[in-house]
């Protein structure tokens, strides 16, 4: 077996990475620069071919086929099954989809549609503005984690939907959005169909879609293997070469590169970095940027943990983080970091890893004026065993008096579900160049938030950074980045990189997307 490059040692990808990584689609895109488009990422047409099998390094399905129920890490996959009203190229810009054109008030405070015709469902059903504002009018329902941003409370919040007749649907917001169709792009803009919205239960075994492909019974077993076949009376069925696309559920990380080097899958995504040796020289890897890895703060109430109602203590928690010696050890092609901006991210600010730069004093001091002289113990949900990362962390919080203590889980449910019972939750996710989108769909008003905390100053400043453009816009974002970094909202420790393998004999290079390391599906082609 090769040695692994110690120069791209990465984490272990946790769970949370499908669920993180990402809602961060809904980000600050740079584009939304055209009125009208062709819907969807893909190519011209291209004469469809047999199969192509895609690793992937978690469930995308764990909870059924309900797109409403996952954030932006689940979008490569349901992007086989659903539509979205926009979605979000390689390089982060936003275009219509299921939209064929859009306008924008004056005051940015209302957004019109035009739908596109022709779309069809699973179920029968047709496309029609009725059918969108029922998708969108679920935007209330807590537990559907795609919906954050534009729910009541979310930082691009809709106040109204009318329908002014079957093909236009005009959004209001409570806020002027700038770019307003990025907070409908991908996950959090895919229609349902009308049998799936009458009986959401139906979702738990069966997707409801418009896409380009339907999910097949033979070679689907839920957690193991998912097998779509090509709908060729979907709209948009030529951007999407493949007849059949298998994605391969393949969660340990030296069995995921031992499937890419072996030819079991044709690619996969989110390959762990200590074992890229074994796929180097025998596969093709590309790798993309932006992600940080950390702990989001899901208790910032102390609902479960009462030490997390205290900014003092959240902070603590920081400067009690050697970064750079976890990036030293573990990660030297890492960069260390104490924010959750990443450093290509306008917004990004130097002076914020300096300001929370180690320091087990200080940390000590917080925890003291917090209540917590003698320190806190602190549970955290680990799948299987916790990872090095993890382990390094629980020895430093160790020094200052805090004890972290790991409960395992057998299950991804079980991960998902400690957001809502445990302060703290852990992975790498993948910002991008973009984290106002992040922070709007999953920091602020998604499944890191599930107990709805608020912050004026995470507010406004993300308020700012999606109402406006130019230097107004960058100066909100690196106000929302100090905020988040200095309320503890988020706890990072380095910056790494998200690597891909794929066999170049048979696919070409997939494209990547820019704001959460995900492939884009419609870029999935065969090797020329």
């Amino acid at each position: 077996m090769n040695r692994p490059l110690p120069l791209l040692a990465e984490p272990k990808r946790s769970a949370w990475f499908r669920a993180g990584a990402a809602a961060a689609i809904v980000a600050m895109s740079a584009g939304l620069t055209a009125c009208s488009g062709a819907g969807g990422s893909g190519s011209a047409d291209a004469s469809a071919t047999s199969k192509v099998t895609i690793g992937e390094n978690a469930d995308a399905a764990p909870n059924g086929y309900d797109p409403m129920l996952y954030s932006a890490g689940q979008f490569n996959f349901f992007a086989g099954l659903y539509d979205s009203l926009f979605v979000t190229d390689a390089t982060g810009a936003v275009k219509p989809s299921l939209v064929s054109s859009f306008t924008s008030s004056k005051d940015n405070k209302t957004l019109t549609l035009k739908l596109r015709s022709g779309v069809s469902f699973t179920d029968g059903s047709k496309l029609t503005a009725a059918l969108v504002k029922q998708n969108l009018d679920r935007r209330s329902d807590s537990t559907l984690a795609a919906y954050g941003q534009i729910s009541k409370t979310g930082s691009s919040a809709i106040t109204n939907i009318a329908t002014p007749d079957s093909s236009t649907v005009v959004i209001s917001w409570a806020q002027p959005q700038a770019n307003g169709g990025s907070a409908l792009a991908d996950e959090p803009g895919v229609i349902v169909g009308s049998k799936g919205l009458a009986n959401p239960s139906s979702l738990k075994t069966a997707p409801d879609g418009s896409g380009p492909y339907t999910l097949a019974t033979s070679g689907t077993t839920r957690g193991s293997s998912y097998t779509l076949t090509k709908n060729t009376k979907a709209w948009n069925a030529k951007a999407f070469p493949y007849s059949t696309v298998v994605f391969k559920v393949i969660t340990n990380p030296q069995a995921l590169a031992n499937a890419v080097a072996s030819g079991q899958v044709d690619l996969a995504g989110q390959l762990d970095g200590t074992t890229l040796g074994v796929v180097k020289g025998k596969k093709t890897l590309t790798q993309v940027g932006g992600t940080i890895v950390g702990f989001p703060v899901a208790d910032k109430l102390g609902k479960t943990n009462p030490a997390f109602a205290k900014v003092a203590v959240r902070q603590a928690l920081s400067y009690a983080i050697d970064r750079a010696t976890v990036v030293k050890d573990l990660h030297p092609g890492a960069k260390a970091t104490a924010q959750l901006f990443p450093s290509t991210a306008v917004g990004f600010d130097p002076a914020l890893n300096t300001a929370y730069a180690y320091n087990p004093a200080k940390a000590k001091q917080l925890l003291a004026s917090a209540g917590y002289p003698n320190g806190f113990t602190i549970k955290l949900t680990v799948l299987g065993s916790p990872t090095n990362d993890e382990i390094a962390v629980q020895q430093q919080w160790a020094k200052v008096g805090v004890k972290l203590a790991f409960v395992t889980a057998t299950s991804t449910d079980a991960v998902f579900a400690a957001a809502q019972t445990q302060p703290l939750l852990f992975g790498p996710f993948s910002i991008g160049s973009n984290p106002a989108g992040f922070v709007a769909g999953v920091v602020y008003g998604g499944f890191m938030n599930l107990q709805h905390a608020t912050d004026p100053k995470i507010q406004a400043a993300l308020g700012g950074a999606l109402g406006a453009t130019g230097a107004a816009q960058k100066t909100a974002l690196t106000q929302l980045n100090a905020a988040i970094t200095n309320d503890g909202w988020y706890i990072p420790i380095y910056e790494s990189f998200n690597y891909f393998g794929y066999d170049a004999k048979k696919v070409a290079k997939p494209a990547l997307y820019a704001n959460y390391g995900q492939i884009v599906l419609s870029s999935v082609k065969p090797a020329s």
